[in-house]
């Protein structure tokens, strides 16, 4: 009748730890910069397809920036946005205030900066891309995006969502 573990997410009083918002978005990126360089290449100029506009996608894209890639898109429940040449830190800082502090839709960061494109009740999937992070919701890659995100060059999926793949797409990869 002891508990030795910890599992981020549940309070102090249960065993868990102090939260640190950016942990599992930068250790996604973390673990596929890991992946690429099993294959001999790095995270520099890599374009990242990430889903979501919460703790997890908004750290993510902010590591990627850091290690050189080009973070293009971040999604919540009405559609995605995409920024061809990549999100700058500004356009991230600003949808973390939008997303955490103002709660409004990731749409508007359409209308703040010209460079970026919202697409209405899609996901980010059909975008060409060299790397994907699901990190939205349970089950948003199906084997039909899948099979899109193979066709446009996805060549490394890192799953930071609780399982965002269904088991179709987990098999296409």
């Amino acid at each position: 009748n002891r508990f030795v573990g910890v599992l981020t997410g549940k309070g102090i009083e249960f065993g868990g730890s102090k939260m640190r918002t950016e942990a599992t978005g930068y250790g996604a990126i973390f673990f596929l910069r890991n992946m690429l360089e099993q294959h001999k290449e790095s995270m520099e100029g890599q374009r990242v397809l990430i889903s979501g506009s919460g703790n997890v996608a908004t750290h993510a894209a902010e590591k990627c920036l850091q290690l050189g890639a080009k973070p293009l898109t971040l999604s919540d429940s009405g559609g995605f946005v995409h920024c061809a040449d990549g999100f700058t830190q500004e356009q991230i800082d600003w949808i973390k205030v939008l997303k955490d502090v103002k709660r409004g839709r990731i749409s508007e960061a359409a209308n703040e900066f010209p460079n970026i494109s919202f697409k209405e009740k899609a996901r980010p999937w059909d975008v060409p891309g060299d790397l994907a992070i699901p990190s939205a919701t349970q089950n948003e890659v199906s084997l039909e995006d899948a099979r899109s995100m193979i066709k446009n060059g996805v060549k490394l999926v890192a799953e930071a969502a609780n399982m965002p793949c269904e088991q179709e797409a987990v098999d296409a990869f």
